[in-house]
């Protein structure tokens, strides 16, 4: 069954954001392969959790993504790498440099959060895309 967002909202298995906001730049660095602190000079570091931001002209976005949590017709690597993106299957990583219009061929249908664990072992929710 597909949960709408209200009930996804409610669902255990969703991460809250205030888990994100307890942890440190070494965390980050860890986990993202990225040291936040050596890619200085930077105008603005925005560590976040589901509240995407807009990039300046020449900033990076990193975040771990296992492509293996949605649920889309086609490809979704072949169609993230098509609008720039870059996805490391061996990290589970995705990244993108520099401001842009990213348009995807999908329509969000719900979420299932039983679909189990995810590559960490946590519980994990699948995204459904038509």
């Amino acid at each position: 069954m597909l949960l709408d967002d209200a009930a996804l909202e409610r669902s255990s298995v969703v991460a809250s954001n205030a888990t994100n906001r307890e942890r440190s730049l070494k965390s980050y660095t860890r986990e993202l392969g990225l040291d936040i602190v050596a890619a200085a000079p930077a105008r603005r570091l925005d560590l976040c959790c589901g509240s995407g931001r807009a990039l300046f002209d020449d900033g990076r976005f990193v975040a771990d993504f296992d492509v293996r949590g949605v649920r889309a017709p086609g490809r979704v690597s072949t169609r993230l790498r098509e609008q720039g993106f870059e996805y490391d299957t061996r990290w589970r990583r995705i990244s993108l440099t520099g401001r842009r219009d990213v348009r995807l061929p999908y329509r969000y249908l719900g979420a299932d959060d039983q679909v189990g664990a995810n590559y960490t072992g946590q519980a994990a929710v699948g995204s459904h895309y038509g």
